[in-house]
């Protein structure tokens, strides 16, 4: 039996939708990278940070054996930022279940050291490339946007006219400035 491909209405409606990463003009991997220049107050051990995340000592020596580690693990008793990320980066992809050729795929794009920050990326399986989280407070209109956008495109009239009524709750809230003293006589 073969399995067919074709998007369901859900998934052709979702693509249709507009997505606040299409706002943004820094959506570059590499602005995600962390750098080795400012050292931790309380640096990580290699040990602790793989017993955190749950990765195998195992694991992480045959990452850097296999090269998707920059630095041995095994030659530093401390991680400086750039080291944890990199770690934690790897590491997360380990523990979630990617295997050798898992990690291929999803790094072959992404330029090596991994010392990316977890928190600013995100996989895009349409694209198949790392992108930048969209940080709603650099671009708060395009957001709103978007999402009113979204809420048409789903006809959800109930959170529109939610909106609405806070839109005008708050303009009634506004001093309305007089138009000088020379009414007041």
């Amino acid at each position: 039996m073969e399995a067919s491909f074709e998007p369901s209405c859900h998934q052709a409606s979702y693509n249709a939708i507009p997505a606040l990463l299409f706002h943004l003009r820094e959506d570059d991997p590499q602005m995600a990278r962390v750098s080795a220049a400012q050292q931790l107050l309380f640096p990580a051990e290699p040990h602790a940070l793989c017993d955190e995340i749950g990765l195998n000592w195992w694991a992480v020596l045959k990452l850097h054996e296999d090269g998707w580690l920059s630095f041995s693990p095994e030659g530093v008793s401390h991680l400086d930022d750039a080291q944890e990320a990199e770690l934690r980066f790897i590491g997360s992809l380990v523990v979630a279940g990617c295997d050798r050729n898992m990690l291929s795929t999803l790094l072959g794009g992404l330029p090596r050291p991994y010392a990316y920050d977890l928190k600013r990326l995100y996989f895009d399986w349409n694209s198949r490339q790392w992108r930048l989280l969209p940080d709603p407070h650099a671009h708060p209109e395009a957001a709103f946007t978007d999402w009113l956008d979204t809420l048409v495109q789903r006809a959800d009239v109930s959170s529109l006219t939610g909106i609405g009524e806070l839109a005008r709750d708050a303009l009634a809230r506004i001093p309305v400035p007089t138009q000088g003293k020379e009414g007041a006589e």
